[in-house]
């Protein structure tokens, strides 16, 4: 007996690729390693990406179905050349080892490769100029928050929490990494650089802007010295 998961699952995938438009489709994200033919398998959503012949560079479109949340993202060949050109960390992080459905043109190992390729490469490298930039424009937004009278306490935590991203985003940066999805930052820093997660869950819990400067001058001591070195040799 066909699961229900399975049965929605199939209709939609089905749907998608006989409509003539469809150049390939492909399952990405954890939905790809589950078997959907099972009766007790859990799943929240199914993500697809679907080149097409014809269309916008990327449209993304979202609906649930039976319970079930679809989020698939439409490619057309233009849209690939650019997202592959340009490097796009959540394409390519998803291409590299994506389920392949249907491929009209078998063109998908192709593109696997080249993402794959890309993804151990990473992200293009920051020169030093553009690292002691980004350090002195996240410098310039945490120095506002020194006088905390300025603020009433919503506004004083929103920006603390916005800022402390920035930073985060920043140790990802400059350290030449792809920086992993919003909802996935703290996770994988915690599994890169225990010490800094530490530092960073500190500011979490108290909104003290020293905490806060501590996580800064963490991630950004290296870049001076850098400069310093180039200044010498």
């Amino acid at each position: 007996m066909i699961s229900c998961v399975y049965k929605v699952y199939s209709e939609e995938i089905t749907t998608i690729i006989e409509n003539p438009n469809t150049l390939a489709v492909f399952l990405v994200g954890s939905s790809k390693d589950l078997d959907f033919t099972l009766h007790d398998v859990e799943i929240n959503d199914i993500d697809i990406f679907v080149f097409v012949k014809k269309g916008e560079k990327q449209e993304r479109v979202l609906f649930e179905k039976e319970g079930i949340e679809f989020d698939i993202n439409y490619f057309s060949r233009d849209g690939v050349k650019k997202l592959l050109s340009d490097r796009e960390y959540f394409f390519i992080k998803e291409m590299k080892d994506a389920k392949v459905l249907f491929d009209k043109e078998q063109t998908s190992k192709n593109i696997k490769d080249i993402s794959r390729d890309i993804y151990l490469k990473g992200p293009k490298k920051m020169s030093l100029e553009e690292k002691s930039f980004l350090k002195q424009d996240i410098g310039g937004k945490i120095s506002n928050l020194k006088n905390k009278e300025k603020f009433d306490a919503f506004e004083y935590h929103f920006l603390t929490n916005l800022y402390l991203k920035d930073i985060i985003i920043g140790y990802f940066n400059i350290n030449d990494n792809w920086v992993p999805k919003d909802k996935k930052l703290l996770k994988v820093l915690e599994k890169e650089n225990n010490e800094l997660f530490e530092l960073v869950s500190k500011v979490s819990e108290s909104y003290d802007y020293q905490k806060l400067l501590d996580v800064y001058n963490y991630i950004f001591k290296e870049i001076e010295t850098k400069e310093i070195i180039k200044l010498i040799f």
